[in-house]
């Protein structure tokens, strides 16, 4: 078994961490205790106490602290530290975590008869991973695909769609890149700073996002901060020479709020091709922050903001999907990201009408340094967003929204001249959200566009879900469309076409919540089929795009979480995804027909930590639209774990690719050997 273990040098703010380590490992069983523990925790430490039959010198559980803040009930997209304390909060069949992704205001999740899945803030702590790709990768009908290791490109597909069928948003921020070919989010450099969740919206969500959603949306919402000041430091080192230092702030102050983060990842890392003979290094640095003022009693204020800069080197890709790249110690890859979001909150009328403003400005910065074909291309998005929700009486909200979209690029290829276009959009939408009986939840709405190139276009989205109280079963289904609008690059820049109309799905699902022995046993199973019209693909009779392109995805997924103690957690999920593509008649590329996760979880006595083993088992899937490139299965198990070793500090370790497996995600490009890294945490 072929282990990396080197570390890189240390600086001195990673040998003061580790001195401290060294330190705390004297600490008394008191003093391991840590300050906050999570719920599943605290219970795991209180049934150990009654196995014991006394109380007598067993340390106490501090109580974690209350984090209700007063601040006003967001309207759109908002961090909510308070709506789930746990990822089991999220499990429940019968879930009354707050949501706020699949109908843009804060909803049980019960509540809603679609597919959304959360990764809660004790789920991202614990999985020691870098970025927001790794995590998502865990999740089941999602498939990341990475082109090499730390800083290749990452692509996520949702339900056998397209990559650029996947809308990313940050707080409610669209940060699909406008200068990229075709629209589409890389997740290389996306860290996981400041991250308080991640909801995952599968299937057509045009109805409230717009373009780009045709596939389904994965929204990051970053922690808003509360009480007194607190924060951490940490440092991480490992594989690959990788080291990693970070830290946040965060608390309130009257009517002021703050949330402020910051990462740097450093790796050597490995050569990007499989055949390649050199590492290809990956430099990522972030910021993070969030803040708020509550202006009146009615009006809050929130500024937030993200800025990433990472350097990546590459290796020569082909112009084919299917063939392998080629070596290049010397191309290197240069971007910039910059996303802030203005909002103002309101609400009228006693809280029955609440209101939300939002400006987003997002930059990208990219340059290829390539010494044949050098490339630079900016781009940036504007949007506003005016949503009004108004509680018609319990269990009825209606709601409407105006958003207005605009997008620039400028692309330089060396030695040709630059070339610049624009585009916008303007929409209008209504959603009505009733319940009856607390049993039977029912949404629906329907959206105008109107695009500057592409013209007109109607969305819909309904969906219902209907609980059993008696049998504690929830019966789910929706049905929706979505719709992308062309790229700059595919429209307006030279070679694009004109005439081109959006691309447009329509997807349809149901499925069945159980949850057994007071909510020890979760099960979930799901059908789903999208149909996807007027995609845009080249055509070699005409040499120009047309939207020529049809094709299907339709599967099931199935899900099981099984908290057997307090102290061992069980997971699991499979997805069964059939694609198709018309042009071919063979499946899509890059899409697995069948993917599986397992993971089981220890929590420690006292709260003092945890350890889980995950595997990712995925199989065969094309690599090459003729059927001519097939990617063998593979199977991945990563380990990760924490542990307090005093009360304000904790340890932090993964092993990735456990056994060691050999495969490949992308024709050509390599993935990481069997790899350890660890690191600590000092809270204050």
């Amino acid at each position: 078994m072929n282990w990396i273990i080197g570390w890189c040098p240390p600086n001195l703010g990673s040998l003061t961490l580790f001195g401290l380590v060294c330190w705390g490992t004297s600490a008394s069983a008191q003093e391991l205790l840590p300050t906050q523990v999570t719920t599943i925790q605290q219970a795991a430490l209180q049934e150990e106490i009654e196995s014991a039959g006394t109380n007598d010198d067993v340390p106490e559980v501090p109580s974690v602290p209350d984090p209700d803040v007063p601040f006003l009930p967001p309207v759109v997209v908002e961090s909510e530290p308070n709506s789930g304390d746990s990822q089991r909060d999220y499990d429940a069949t019968f879930s009354n975590a707050t949501v706020v992704t699949p109908t843009a205001t804060r909803t049980e999740e019960r509540k809603f008869g679609g597919t959304v899945q959360v990764i809660a803030r004790d789920q991202i702590e614990q999985s020691d991973a870098f970025t927001v790709g790794e995590i998502l990768a865990r999740q089941p009908g999602v498939d990341v695909v990475n082109s090499g290791g730390p800083g290749g490109v990452r692509s996520i597909f949702l339900r056998g769609a397209n990559s650029q069928h996947t809308k990313v948003l940050i707080d409610g921020s669209p940060v699909n890149d406008p200068s990229s070919p075709s629209r589409g989010f890389d997740a290389a450099n996306l860290t996981l700073d400041n991250v308080e969740r991640i909801e995952i919206l599968q299937g057509p969500q045009s109805l409230l996002y717009g373009s780009e959603a045709i596939g389904g949306v994965v929204n990051i919402i970053t922690r808003r901060g509360q009480g007194p000041l607190s924060g951490a430091l940490s440092a991480q080192g490992g594989a690959y020479g990788t080291h990693r230092e970070g830290g946040y702030v965060q608390g309130s102050q009257g009517a002021f709020d703050y949330s402020f983060s910051g990462s740097w990842l450093d790796t050597q890392s490995f050569s990007s091709a499989s055949s390649g003979a050199e590492n290809d290094p990956f430099e990522v640095g972030a910021l993070s922050g969030a803040f708020g003022v509550q202006l009146t009693d009615d009006t809050e204020f929130v500024y937030r903001l993200r800025y990433t800069d990472a350097r990546a080197r590459i290796d020569d890709a082909s112009f084919s999907i299917g063939v392998p790249p080629t070596d290049d110690p010397l191309r290197l890859n240069l971007t910039k990201n910059f996303v802030q979001r203005f909002e103002i909150n309101n609400t009228l009328l006693d809280g029955n009408i609440q209101q939300q403003f939002a400006y987003d400005y997002i930059e990208y910065e990219r340059n290829d340094r390539d010494d044949v074909f050098p490339a630079n291309a900016e781009g940036a998005t504007r949007q506003f967003t005016y949503l009004g929700t108004a509680l018609l009486w319990p269990d009825h909200e209606f709601s409407v929204g105006v958003q207005h979209w605009d997008e620039s690029a400028t692309t330089e290829f060396l030695p040709f001249a630059p070339s610049s276009a624009s585009q916008y959009q303007s929409g209008i939408f209504f959603q009505d959200q009733i319940s009856f009986w607390d049993r039977l939840h029912l949404t629906a709405g329907v959206r105008w566009d109107d695009h500057s190139a592409a013209g007109a276009h109607q969305t819909y989205r309904t969906t219902a879900a209907y609980e059993i109280h008696e049998t504690n079963t929830r019966l789910r289904a929706s049905l929706g469309t979505g719709y992308r609008a062309p790229a700059l690059s595919e429209n307006l820049f030279p070679f694009g076409n004109a005439n081109l109309r959006p691309e447009r799905s329509r997807g349809w699902e149901y499925g069945i919540d159980q949850s057994l022995w007071c909510d020890d046993v979760v099960l979930g199973a799901t059908y789903f089929r999208n149909d996807y019209r007027d995609l845009i693909l080249f055509d070699p009779m005409t040499f120009t795009l047309l939207n020529i392109g049809q094709a299907r995805s339709h599967g099931v997924e199935l899900t099981a979480d099984w908290y057997i103690t307090p102290e061992w957690t069980v997971w699991g999920s499979y997805t069964h995804t059939d694609t198709w593509d018309a042009d071919t008649g063979l499946p899509l590329v890059r899409r697995p027909r069948d993917k599986g996760t397992l993971g089981i979880t220890r929590y420690f006595g006292c709260g003092c930590g945890s350890i889980t083993l995950a595997a990712r088992m995925v199989g065969n899937r094309l690599d090459a639209r003729d059927g001519s490139v097939v990617l063998a299965n593979y199977n991945v198990i990563d380990v990760y774990g924490d542990y307090w070793i005093r009360p304000n500090m904790r340890w932090f370790y993964k092993i990735d690719n456990l056994f060691n497996e050999q495969y490949e995600e992308v024709t050509g490009y390599a993935t990481s050997d069997a790899a350890i890294y660890s690191g600590v945490e000092w809270t204050f």
